[in-house]
């Protein structure tokens, strides 16, 4: 019997079957796919890699706007997309049986599902645990659209397998992988048109930070198609997809991507035989990571949104301090800062200013425009919001809209996390002239606007 058995070798259950091993326990980690799960393979790895491909095709078409004059060239995006299978190749080394085993830890492959609380069948194979944590992590929803079913349409899973960069694609879905893979493959040479159910990209972020992107799209040549419901695809060499909107209409194209959201991997676990209670949402867990039997542990996607590959890695430490400590610790509440890494990236923690009293908040907001590095860089399209309570300055929520917004909110997150108010940050030197003087020049407003303010006359 395993002292620990970690189904899903993704970014949480790495964590604990890396940890657990180094802390002395005999650990058995099975995957019934490739080592390193979503992230490596299929999410942050691949994409990011895209992403950097494409903003240096970006780059080099947009040089005269800082004053670089360049010949006339072409070039291919294809080399790119070999580029990313080399990346997710090499970052994957480091995660498979190889290179865990010298860890202490055990591996098998196939699929498991569950006998009993402490039992687990893979394959032909019966295996026991004395604990049993599940990070089988999440898989794309596939929408029912009429005429789906059967068409060569491509997923987060398999998009990044095409050879060439496609002259026209169609994506369906404005959320964050649907936008980042829009933007790149646009800026790579495709012609690309994005369909969204909703009115606006990126649902859950400011309205602000959702008409920065959807200006920054629409200026790089990226058709919009909002508001739009898929009704039905047709496939004979290209996509045919109709629309209803306002009104009805068709796109075509000769690659179609849907990225319309993803769901908790929950399928051939049979989690019934373990009594584990779990919803369509993903398995039910308490504060600690433990399911209603308390020898089996959920973390990352499994467990229900968001789906954050951070997120995981967190659950996942909490989690390995509980196998290996003799007394338990309670997962992280801490704000969750999430990034969508379109250009500019759109970074957030906390709450949105429409979720507070506005009675009871100041919301300072701070425009790249008065910011020195974004007026050199020529990127001054972007802000940063941050939503305080109104006197005492505790940060509730902040959301950044820029080319590095994504570094730029771990200032906000430490400052929440360490229970610092907006003004402490006034103090704090930062290095001139970084893009990071925003959130200083918010912090300042605290005094100018809020204390200051209620003394001016009305």
């Amino acid at each position: 019997m395993y002292d620990v058995i970690v189904v899903g070798a993704g970014a949480g259950g790495l964590v604990v079957a890396i940890g657990a091993a180094k802390g002395g326990k005999k650990v058995l980690l099975i995957e019934k796919g490739r080592y390193g799960g979503d992230c490596t393979n299929f999410g942050c790895i691949p994409s990011k890699s895209l992403i950097a491909s494409a903003h240096a095709a970006h780059m080099l078409t947009h040089a005269k706007e800082l004053g670089v004059e360049t010949s006339p060239f072409s070039f291919d995006g294809a080399p790119a997309l070999e580029r990313v299978r080399k990346i997710v190749d090499e970052v994957r080394s480091h995660e498979e049986p190889q290179a865990l085993h010298p860890f202490g830890v055990e591996t098998m492959e196939g699929t498991a599902s569950f006998k009993d609380k402490r039992t687990l069948q893979v394959g032909d194979k019966e295996v026991s645990g004395k604990q049993i944590v599940i990070a089988t992590g999440s898989s794309p929803v596939i929408p029912p659209i009429e005429g789906l079913e059967g068409t060569p349409f491509l997923t987060n899973e398999t998009v990044f397998d095409l050879k060439e960069i496609p002259k026209r694609m169609i994506f369906v879905g404005g959320g964050p992988i649907a936008c980042e893979l829009a933007q790149a493959f646009s800026r790579l040479g495709a012609e690309v048109t994005l369909i969204g159910s909703h009115v606006t990209l990126l649902q859950r972020e400011e309205k602000e930070a959702q008409e920065v992107i959807q200006t920054a799209f629409q200026k790089e040549g990226v058709s919009l198609l909002l508001g739009c419901r898929t009704e039905r695809v047709a496939y004979n060499e290209k996509f045919v997809v109709d629309l209803q909107g306002k009104s009805p209409q068709t796109v075509e194209g000769e690659a179609l991507f849907i990225g319309v959201g993803r769901r908790p991997h929950l399928q051939e676990l049979e989690l019934e035989q373990a009594q584990v209670k779990y919803t369509e949402k993903g398995i039910v867990t308490d504060a600690y990571g433990r399911t209603s039997q308390k020898n089996i542990w959920a973390i990352g996607d499994v467990a229900g949104p968001p789906f954050f590959t951070h997120y995981a890695e967190n659950q996942g430490r909490a989690v390995l301090k509980n196998l290996l400590l003799p007394f338990m610790i309670k997962k992280s509440r801490q704000p969750i800062p999430r990034c969508t890494y379109v250009d500019p990236e759109v970074a957030s923690i906390g709450l949105k200013e429409d979720e507070c009293n506005p009675k009871k908040i100041a919301v300072y907001h701070v425009p790249f425009t008065e910011v020195d590095r974004s007026i050199t860089t020529g990127r001054t399209e972007g802000f940063v919001k941050i939503i305080t309570k109104k006197w005492s300055s505790k940060i509730l929520g902040a959301t950044i809209v820029g080319p590095r917004a994504g570094e730029m909110v771990m200032e906000i997150a430490v400052a929440m996390a360490a229970k610092l108010p907006l003004r402490k940050l006034s103090s704090l030197m930062h290095p001139y002239p970084i893009e990071g003087l925003a959130i200083r020049k918010a912090a300042d407003k605290w005094l100018t606007e809020t204390i200051l303010g209620a003394w001016k006359p009305k």
